[in-house]
């Protein structure tokens, strides 16, 4: 139900000391001088208690509409951390970063930098649901897009530590989510002089630059080798790692194939009918290392909206079973819990879509 902020299970715990290392150099286009300054502005931000509100202790549901308490924080921080903002975007001029170095401090690892990183993630992204709901969806996804960048950068080549790779997915599920809430209710133009609205052009270099069908374990076979060396690492969490990163292009695909729906709709002025119409729309047949990526168009009751939904058979237990009681745009967890939890695969809304009759109860149907 909720999605605030990047799950601590991605990204183990990140400890919040202030102190970094200083990397040896500092080339010009090294983008982490920018992101330092910017998690320094978020820092000063929260100690005047001004956060975004999935930094904060806010309950709220993962969907719009979002409670007056989520709009007054938004408000407050989107003022405050503009200048956190424009050093986000400076950076994604700069296609590397020279991170802190992971050291010891007071006997134990310090990973504050990526606990900052994190924080920048919740910051630009709610910014970016701001921008949405204020009628600006190219800002909204020029925002999304940083976020993207810092996760890359993050996820680069030379990596020394897994764990930078684990928190690069968080964001970028971070990134996927804030996508597909965005895109429920996007507003696409081919006019130029509608500056605030979504290019069509824009919209389809989006969708090639998320849409990923190769499997990602080979680019990772030399991190994960020395990571074995050490003989701390076993079998079981190589195969948790490899998870969390298949989990992230899943998300990755659903999105892309979320906008591409818009896409198809905006040019025919309905929904796509089918999986074929829609894989036009995108760069190949769309599938992730649960098989082919699915979609579907649920035909409701007359006088009721139609509901596209974009899915994966990841975590298909029980079959695949999705949520009749509220949209889903962001992992879930399927019902019940422990032992006993039901899994019936992961949907994704294309639509701003809310339920005829709204029910507290979960309920769920099955993929028919």
């Amino acid at each position: 139900m909720l999605c605030r902020s990047i799950p601590l299970s991605l990204c183990i715990s990140l400890l919040c000391s202030p102190a970094w290392a200083a990397p040896a150099t500092q080339p010009s286009q090294d983008a982490w001088p920018l992101y330092s300054q910017a998690i320094q502005r978020i820092a000063e931000g929260d100690r005047a208690n001004t956060y975004s509100p999935a930094a904060s202790s806010l309950v709220y549901e993962d969907y719009p509409p979002y409670p007056a308490e989520w709009n007054r924080m938004e408000t407050a921080s989107y003022a405050f951390n503009a200048p956190a903002r424009a050093l986000v975007r400076e950076a994604r001029s700069r296609n590397m970063a020279n991170w802190p170095v992971l050291h010891l401090e007071g006997g134990k690892l310090d990973m504050s930098y990526l606990h900052g990183c994190r924080n920048l993630a919740n910051e630009v992204g709610d910014a970016a649901l701001f921008q949405h709901l204020h009628g600006d969806d190219a800002a909204a996804i020029e925002s999304v897009r940083d976020v993207m960048h810092l996760a890359d950068l993050l996820d680069g080549p030379a990596n020394a530590a897994i764990v930078q790779p684990l928190v690069a997915v968080g964001l970028r599920m971070l990134a996927a989510n804030r996508l597909e809430i965005i895109t429920s209710d996007v507003a696409l133009t081919r006019d130029p002089a509608e500056a605030k609205k979504l290019q069509i052009s824009a919209a389809k270099a989006l969708i090639r630059q998320l849409f990923d069908d190769k499997d990602p374990e080979p680019r990772y076979a030399d991190l994960l080798g020395r990571e074995a060396a050490t003989g701390k690492f076993n079998t079981t969490q190589r195969d948790r790692f490899l998870t969390q990163l298949r989990r992230g292009q899943m998300e990755y695909n659903l999105a892309a194939m979320s906008l591409a729906c818009h896409l198809f709709q905006f040019d025919k002025d309905r929904w796509p009918a089918s999986l074929e119409e829609l894989t036009a729309y995108l760069p190949a047949a769309p599938r992730d290392a649960w098989g082919s990526i699915g979609y579907v168009l649920l035909k409701r009751p007359p006088g009721d909206a139609e509901r596209p939904l974009v899915y994966s058979h990841c975590n298909s237990r029980e079959g695949m079973f999705y949520s009749t009681s509220e949209p889903q745009y962001s992992w879930d967890p399927g019902l019940g819990s422990g032992d006993n939890r039901k899994q019936g695969g992961q949907f994704r809304d294309v639509t701003l879509w809310a339920p005829p009759n709204p029910n507290p109860v979960p309920t769920t149907r099955p993929l028919e």
